[in-house]
């Protein structure tokens, strides 16, 4: 919370803290992935340019874990978050099965697109991009260790499933989805449409 906060003064009782975990961070490799994080309530509104995220923030390469924390029902904001200087604490974590990918504060992103697949879900889709100017300082000196970490391929996408999928309703898909991400999307929306409570709003 100090963290995210726009008072720069509580902070400084945590400087050394911040300068020891920076510090370890800065030392792992950088990870290239996509990435997920999901929070309660819709946030599109708040996305509208490019933003910028001042705290830890813990991510999830995993679908099905980022849905365990947010739950599979209520109004929820879902981040796809193409990370560059990603980094993969499992190794280090007690929960190992939860893919943990944590991104360092003053994390700078592009909004590159946002909608909405089906009632109470919103996805935002976000690219980690070189912010105008340095907003967090090295802890010794240096840069980030910009070597990305190689990952395997996506899995190959069912594109005429997807292009069925916009003919048939007004779903926005902007971003290039990959089959996980679009058989999570068809999972929530055939639910809804079983409960009766199917539509389809389109975020510009």
């Amino acid at each position: 919370r100090t963290l995210r906060s726009e008072r720069r003064e509580p902070l400084r009782p945590w400087f050394r803290y911040l300068k020891l975990i920076l510090t370890a961070l800065y030392k792992l490799p950088s990870l290239k992935s996509t990435v997920w994080r999901g929070v309660h309530g819709n946030l599109s509104d708040e996305y509208d340019d490019d933003h910028i995220w001042w705290g830890f923030s813990s991510c999830t390469e995993s679908l099905e874990i980022m849905e365990q924390f947010v739950g599979k029902s209520g109004v929820r904001t879902l981040f796809n978050i193409e990370c560059i200087n990603g980094k993969d604490i499992r190794p280090h974590s007690f929960y190992k099965k939860e893919h943990e990918i944590l991104l360092l504060p003053g994390t700078y992103f592009r909004v590159i697109s946002k909608w909405s697949p089906a009632k109470d879900l919103y996805i935002i889709h976000l690219r980690e991009t070189a912010a105008p100017r340095p907003y967090l300082e090295p802890p010794f000196g240096s840069t980030l260790p910009n070597t990305p970490v190689s990952t395997p391929s996506p899995p190959t996408t069912d594109t005429s499933a997807i292009e069925d999928l916009q003919k048939s309703s007004t779903i926005s898909v902007k971003p290039k989805l990959t089959s996980i991400i679009f058989l999570f999307i068809r999972r929530i929306t055939t639910e809804q449409n079983n409960e009766g409570r199917f539509n389809h709003p389109v975020l510009t």
